[in-house]
């Protein structure tokens, strides 16, 4: 079984916006129905969660009833960080359907351009090694500090990437690795895939895109609406 869960609990205080980002409108829909509905309508996938702040459960299920999508959706409260969400997604995976042999595809709710080739390279990868983290080569020049003053040291462009989603996991080793950290450990990650490094275990990378933007600054919610109206053009 294959299973999404798209991650929208987070307030994203960056935006400057009173409503948080995934909840802002995008082409006349929010922004986390783009993300939502890019897994529900691959056919890859057999169902997905989504998981938002506990006061926009009601309005994420009447969005979600409305659009009519392929796939079953459960609407639950996100955690208090993305490990948090991260977590509770994988408890609720396991209630409604047991982890074993099956893969979570995890995704920000503020990343609505998620493709189908991306899904498609996340199953097959996290199938074969485990975790596999959708990423791009890095364009600019990234500098180290250990202090936050000065350069400590410049790695090589050619081995360095930026990170995005979907990350994609074996869910019950995922699950199994979280419940194997020490106390406390879990918190300071940042996501599954951090959880895997942790331990030395390989993650495989999958093909990302320019046009894969997280949505953050009021900026990026502009340059959406582009990406958006070329895509359309394009239909």
């Amino acid at each position: 079984m294959v299973i999404a869960a798209v991650l929208g609990g987070g307030r994203g205080a960056r935006m400057g916006t009173e409503k948080p980002k995934q909840f802002l409108p995008l082409g006349g829909r929010p922004v986390f129905l783009h993300s939502l509905s890019a897994f529900t309508e691959s056919g890859l996938v057999d169902a997905a969660l989504l998981l938002v702040p506990e006061e926009y459960v009601p309005f994420a299920e009447e969005a979600v009833q409305k659009a009519g999508l392929s796939a079953p959706v459960h609407v639950l409260p996100g955690g208090d960080t993305r490990s948090g969400s991260l977590l509770k997604s994988l408890e609720a995976a396991k209630n409604l359907w047991g982890l074993e042999n099956n893969i979570i595809l995890t995704h920000d709710a503020a990343r609505p351009f998620v493709t189908r080739r991306m899904i498609e390279e996340n199953i097959a990868a996290a199938r074969q090694y485990g975790a596999v983290n959708t990423c791009v080569p890095a364009t600019d020049t990234v500098f180290f500090s250990e202090d936050g003053r000065f350069i400590s040291s410049v790695p090589a462009r050619k081995h360095v990437y930026h990170a995005q989603t979907p990350q994609s996991f074996r869910a019950d080793t995922l699950y199994e690795l979280i419940h194997m950290l020490p106390e406390g450990v879990f918190d300071t990650l940042t996501d599954g895939c951090s959880v895997f490094t942790y331990f030395g275990a390989p993650v495989a990378m999958a093909r990302g895109s320019e046009t894969n933007l997280k949505i953050t600054y009021p900026q990026d919610l502009s340059h959406a609406e582009e990406i958006l109206k070329g895509l359309a053009g394009k239909a």
